[in-house]
């Protein structure tokens, strides 16, 4: 705990003494915990309306999940990775916020999404989250309530097993990894019969995460649960 308090602390000194640019245009960031201004971040590629039911049916088909949507592509070495690195990782949190406040302003007016009960973020098991001191679709589902109102509810899911990270698997080893790792809290047994619900992630990658989370609230009695990310590969 000690080692991480010191880190944070050289952090915020770095970023009291270096004046922050965006990586796109230069221009100076007023929020040090960002990498590109918002003007930039406007301009960003959106991920268009038929890709998106195309990788829903690629992904969710036949499974739990109604809806689908992401708004960026997520591919490697592009300013979308950068930004989602930057918040799981260096502890840039303002960035989940923001990202979740234009995920939240592209679904505004889709009516399933609106009219959802509660936001889910994917959670963290309790060890990985005390090891980055938050969690990253957490902030994302703020930032999305923020804008649409739906309360988030970031104990409802658990994570009951602390799996590795799924970036290095296949998607059978992925599917695997994260069978039978969240539960429904007992709390909210009652609570969750017949609602809809938002899970929230920062990256759709196979899908696997989103529908085993899919899978444990159907079993507890929900009545529909939509997807939302960030980005989607």
């Amino acid at each position: 705990m000690i080692a991480q308090g010191f880190k944070l602390l050289i952090r915020s000194f770095m970023d009291f003494v270096f004046i922050s640019e965006c990586e796109i245009c230069g221009k100076y960031l007023e929020d040090s915990k960002m990498i590109v201004c918002k003007e930039c971040l406007s301009k960003i590629e959106r991920v268009d309306r038929f890709d998106i039911e195309r990788k829903f049916e690629e992904k969710f088909a036949g499974g739990f999940i109604s809806k689908a949507f992401s708004c960026f592509h997520f591919e490697e070495n592009t300013i979308v990775q950068k930004l989602i690195h930057e918040m799981k990782y260096n502890n840039k949190r303002s960035i989940g916020k923001i990202l979740g406040e234009i995920l939240g302003s592209s679904i505004r007016d889709e009516h399933d999404f609106i009219t959802a009960d509660a936001l889910l973020p994917v959670p963290l098991h309790k060890i990985r989250k005390r090891e980055r001191g938050y969690n990253q679709s957490e902030l994302i589902a703020l930032g999305v309530s923020k804008v649409i109102g739906i309360k988030v509810i970031s104990d409802l899911l658990v994570r009951v097993r602390n799996t590795q990270t799924q970036t290095k698997l296949n998607l059978h080893e992925r599917r695997e990894n994260v069978k039978d790792a969240f539960k429904v809290k007992n709390k909210y047994k009652d609570f969750i019969v017949g609602k809809k619900f938002i899970v929230v992630d920062d990256v759709i990658t196979t899908g696997s995460t989103i529908i085993e989370c899919a899978n444990v609230l159907k079993q507890n009695g929900a009545d529909k649960i939509y997807a939302l990310s960030v980005a989607i590969a």
